[in-house]
């Protein structure tokens, strides 16, 4: 058996963040948790046509809007993936300051149409807005490994869905398709290879198989340690596979390379 992981002379990580979005799932009269899945376009989009939740490179406006992170090492990767959500698919994770419910469906359609021409972060500061940062729980942490050309530091996070901000609203520049799934659900459609998946979002997707209510999952995520994840390409006798630390609780340490798509 041999492996690399070796990361001498090779790309830097770039700091990356994802919300994994939860919701306790109803429709069709189906109960389970559900996810925001989002279809990635094809071409040369990182992880290109595969599914992957929310998310993208920490900017340095997100560091801006964090402000000192002294308090919150993750400060500056959380706006980020609350700005990349909202950019990706319409949902904001928002409330107006001071008030505890999240912005509606409306509410974010009416402060986008009274500065159009702005970001999100922008938006926030002109209507008084609060990113709900604090409802991000800290779930993974994955490190895309050398040599890829392309390598990202990515934390993972979970936050509950906005009750009355549900339906998404897809960029289709980098995204074409948004929706909320069961995960066992599109594991299940991986399997039998009707849709990609990159190893981070197939582990993550796996975990998440664990809990039936998205209280059960935040729970259960606050009490638990977010591991750092490399994985090492490992090449034996019975073919290639990705070893990930048995701490990091995926209930797997060896996972056959055919399982996934790399991105």
């Amino acid at each position: 058996m041999t492996s690399t992981g070796g990361t001498e002379g090779h790309v830097a990580p770039v700091p990356a963040a994802t919300i994994i979005l939860l919701r306790d799932g109803i429709d069709f009269g189906r109960d389970g948790l559900e996810v925001l899945i989002l279809e990635k376009a094809g071409g040369s989009h990182f992880a290109a046509g595969a599914l992957v939740f929310p998310g993208g490179k920490v900017s340095a406006a997100d560091r801006s809007h964090a402000g000192p992170a002294a308090d919150d090492p993750l400060a500056a990767l959380r706006v980020a993936a609350v700005r990349e959500m909202y950019e990706e698919c319409g949902i904001l994770l928002a409330r107006r300051r001071g008030e505890s419910d999240f912005l509606t469906a409306d509410q974010v359609a009416a402060c986008r149409a009274a500065v159009p021409d702005h970001g999100v972060l922008e938006m926030a500061a002109d209507r008084d807005l609060e990113l709900a940062t604090g409802d991000l729980v800290f779930f993974a942490h994955w490190i895309t490994p050398p040599p890829r050309p392309r390598r990202f530091d990515t934390h993972f996070f979970i936050a509950p869905a906005p009750p009355r901000q549900t339906r998404t609203h897809a960029d289709a520049y980098e995204i074409v398709h948004a929706e909320w799934r069961r995960p066992g659900d599109i594991l299940a459609e991986a399997e039998a290879g009707h849709v990609k998946l990159v190893l981070p979002t197939l582990m993550n997707l796996t975990k998440l198989t664990r809990w039936a209510t998205v209280a059960e999952a935040l729970a259960a995520t606050r009490a638990a340690r977010v591991v750092p994840v490399q994985p090492q390409l490992v090449e034996t006798d019975e073919g290639s596979f990705r070893r990930i630390p048995e701490e990091a609780d995926y209930g797997v340490t060896m996972i056959p390379t055919e399982k996934f798509r790399s991105a």
